[in-house]
């Protein structure tokens, strides 16, 4: 359980350089197993940032210990939700062992002696300001453009992240699973999409398989691909014969029909912006993706080891069509990343209110509107015959 630890933390705190401290993945480990037994109920939007919320921890409670370089968090689920999440392990979790362990090692490398570093005297206000004088702005600026760059600075920011996933992705694999009757996996796969297309590779000592250079990373394959690990995981080993190669093709089949899809349509637009990356598929670009996901370490990864094995597939989707078609969003970006994880029109995962407590959606509404004139056409029958009778008495 080590290996998804480490690489955890690897993506928390990418400008760290050289191996990571041995205090921090004992931290993050022992906060992974006690947060397992205390806070056992998740819900399974939430399991899936459980060992992210848990790395994230150790590295908020030793950053100042242990030096380390800023935390570039980017969860896997809404930052709402994991905002919530954090601080409830926060309140829950105790690292007292592995913070002692932690500042007794710093108090050691501190008492070290170190060596007397050379010195150099104060420059006076002429040689301060000499350089500056000799050197137009023109200048300046070429000669900062030719510094060599940092190395460890190479990881993009989130909204840079957000770029590498087309706006096409969630509704097309929301239209796969509902096709395909997996809708339990939604999550599952759009976390992989994600994880794929923006983190670094867990194994950078295996030979890459997919590349820029020979063209062979296809989203809708990549998207084929992850829905096939994740559908084997949740349906267990006695279930994996569902998934035959005719469901393999009907995958492909089916992704290429999203690019025509009216709903699908409705929610990306027909523009050529909007459906960047977009290509139709062959069965040879899922297994390139086969290969890299299985070979090059990506199952290690949060996305995978939390998918919960043997729990089925089928099942209602988080949020209906109907119900979607409901909330006008302004953003469409926004809406289709809340989407991912359910968090459309007040269900939210940080929330109580779920869909089976929204008695006013418009499924509910039009129940109860066929229930009332049920009711009242069975008054009116009543009251016919009532009068009927009342007449003949007469």
């Amino acid at each position: 359980m080590s290996r998804p630890i480490e690489l955890t933390l690897e993506n928390l705190i990418p400008r760290h350089s050289g191996a990571l401290p041995r205090e921090l993945v004992e931290l993050a480990g022992s906060l992974l197993a006690q947060s397992r037994n205390q806070c056992s109920n998740l819900r399974a939007e939430e399991e899936v940032a459980r060992l992210y919320a848990c790395a994230n921890l150790a590295c908020e409670r030793l950053k100042t210990t242990l030096n380390l370089p800023p935390i570039e968090s980017r969860p896997p689920i809404p930052p709402a939700a994991y905002s919530k999440l954090l601080k409830y392990f926060d309140s829950k979790l105790k690292s007292s062992a592995g913070r002692a362990r932690a500042q007794r090692s710093a108090k050691a490398s501190r008492s070290t002696p170190a060596k007397s570093l050379p010195q150099r005297g104060t420059p006076s206000k002429e040689q301060s300001f000499k350089s500056f004088s000799a050197t137009t702005p023109t200048k300046l600026t070429a000669a900062i453009s030719y510094r060599t760059p940092k190395k460890g600075l190479k990881y993009g920011s989130r909204s840079d992240n957000e770029k590498k996933i087309p706006k096409w992705i969630v509704p097309a694999v929301r239209f796969l699973c509902k096709e395909m009757g997996t809708p339990k996996a939604i999550p599952h796969i759009n976390a992989g999409v994600e994880t794929l297309l923006t983190l670094p590779c867990p194994k950078l000592d295996v030979e890459p398989i997919v590349t820029e250079e020979k063209g062979n990373g296809k989203i809708p394959a990549l998207i084929a691909s992850i829905w096939y690990f994740v559908v084997i995981q949740m349906r267990g080993k006695a279930m994996r014969g569902v998934e035959t190669k005719a469901r393999q093709e009907m995958v492909r089949d089916v992704l290429e029909r999203a690019r025509e899809d009216e709903w699908v349509l409705g929610r990306v637009g027909k523009g050529e912006d909007e459906w960047r990356g977009w290509q139709v598929v062959k069965g040879t670009d899922v297994l390139v993706w086969n290969k890299e996901i299985a070979l090059r370490g990506w199952k290690e990864m949060d996305w995978f080891s939390n998918v919960p094995e043997g729990s089925g597939v089928e099942g209602e989707a988080e949020d209906s069509d109907e119900e979607m078609d409901e909330v006008v969003q302004k953003d469409g970006e926004d809406e289709d990343v809340e989407e991912a994880f359910g968090g459309r029109g007040g269900r939210k995962p940080d929330t109580m209110h779920q869909r089976k407590y929204d008695y006013l959606s418009a499924k509910n509404r039009a129940e109860y509107k066929e229930w009332k004139e049920g009711i009242l056409a069975m008054v009116k029958e009543i009251r016919s015959k009532n009068e009927d009778t009342a007449m003949t008495d007469v």
